[in-house]
């Protein structure tokens, strides 16, 4: 009887661990080895330039509601230590990297930049919102969206979610899911002391500016004529 009520307890548990993860769906990069979730209804559309990653749309067709992820090497900022990132990638990605990032959108119009942003809570980063216009295939839409850029180390991510401008409200709330639900591969150690004790704390150590033996000052030493007694 305990044996059957453990075997009816054991499935009963791995029915709701699917059911907690039924309605989400993980992708890994294998190149740059970031994660990226999605609601399951969501499907994975093929990739509309040579960085993107990973490119998704929603479950409704005329909202025309997508997302995407674009990796590429971007090296400029490896000799910046982490604490430095953050000012280096605001002057980095400020506003003339998205003037050109949205350069190839039609009619696109940035209607907000914000910085310092934060990337997969690892990722120090810039955002923006934007308008363009898009052909649907039975002629143009008004789209917004919001784009995040951050470069992690070696390594440039721009994250984008886009819909039709009259239903973009509806999509904000998971568009900030997604885009929230990066997580980058760790490239820096989360203690700038690695594990050891915190010895950036200690006293100052003041050594000597004179080579050991000459703690005297040279010009305190005098010559002396030495007279032969001859």
């Amino acid at each position: 009887m305990r044996k059957l009520f453990f075997t009816v307890m054991l499935v009963m548990g791995f029915a709701s661990a699917a059911q907690a993860t039924s309605n989400s769906y993980v992708w890994k990069d294998g190149v740059n080895g970031f994660t990226f979730s999605f609601p399951d209804s969501w499907g994975v559309q093929t990739a509309d330039s040579p960085t993107t990653r990973v490119r998704i749309a929603g479950p409704l067709n005329e909202d025309f509601a997508t997302c995407r992820v674009k990796a590429e090497k971007d090296g400029r900022l490896k000799i910046y230590p982490k604490h430095l990132m953050s000012e280096a990638v605001y002057e980095t990605l400020g506003r003339d990297f998205w003037e050109k990032e949205v350069a190839s959108q039609d009619n696109a119009t940035i209607t907000d930049i914000r910085g310092p942003a934060s990337l997969g809570g690892k990722g120090d980063a810039t955002a923006i919102k934007e308008s363009f216009v898009q052909d649907s295939g039975n002629g143009k839409i008004n789209m917004y969206g919001e784009q995040i850029g951050s470069i992690y180390g070696d390594t440039r991510y721009v994250v984008s979610c886009s819909s039709r401008l009259e239903q973009f409200q509806k999509y904000a709330p998971v568009f900030a899911t997604i885009m929230g639900s990066v997580d980058l591969d760790p490239r820096y150690h989360p203690f700038a002391t690695g594990y050891y004790r915190d010895f950036l704390a200690d006293p100052q150590l003041a050594l000597p500016r004179t080579k050991p033996g000459t703690i005297i000052p040279k010009n305190q030493f005098t010559l002396q004529t030495i007279h032969s007694s001859d």
